[in-house]
């Protein structure tokens, strides 16, 4: 389920702590790390719980940038993913995105390389609500980790999106896979 970007620093506002600066991380119950800076928060377990009530499709992870407006989530999901199976997600998943997400304005799927490993990435747009000014941006990373999907999603408008990019950059090229 995608969530608004939007709900994340309504509800956890207080549940945010500075992320350690350049040292790598080794992210909870996930095989990775990551390298994340001082421009960023991490969501403790709590803000994720309180963030996401459902267990089903709850991060692992949760960073957001200082402004609070882009969050970047890792979720490490029990579907199987084999690595030579991730070309051929960037050919069918669009179409998912499309039955599940209403009103896609804009849908880019493509491969790229993180750290070596192949990874899928979809860029999508929708509308913003009658409260936001600005449409909705959202990016989906997606690898396989131990046969399973890893998934890093990346939610922000955007115009905030555009401010905290390079922020958010730095950390997805950070990730290092163990």
């Amino acid at each position: 389920m995608i969530r608004s970007p939007l709900t994340l620093p309504l509800l956890c506002a207080a549940l945010l702590g500075p992320a350690a600066a350049a040292t790598p991380v080794k992210l909870a119950n996930l095989p990775l790390s990551v390298e994340p800076n001082a421009r960023l928060l991490t969501l403790s377990s709590e803000g994720i719980r309180t963030a996401f009530p459902a267990a089903a499709g709850r991060p692992d992870a949760v960073f957001m940038t200082e402004d609070r407006k882009v969050s970047v989530a890792f979720e490490w999901r029990s579907s199987k993913l084999a690595m030579n199976e991730i070309e051929k997600l960037v050919a069918q998943f669009p179409a998912v995105i499309r039955a599940q997400v209403p009103n896609v304005k804009t849908l880019k799927a493509t491969m790229l390389q993180v750290g070596g490993t192949p990874w899928a990435q979809f860029v999508f747009t929708t509308p913003p609500s009658a409260a936001q000014g600005d449409d909705l941006r959202r990016e989906l990373l997606v690898t396989s980790l131990g046969g399973r999907m890893l998934v890093l999603t990346i939610a922000g408008n955007l115009k905030d999106y555009s401010r905290n990019e390079a922020v958010v950059r730095t950390l997805t090229n950070s990730v290092h896979l163990n």
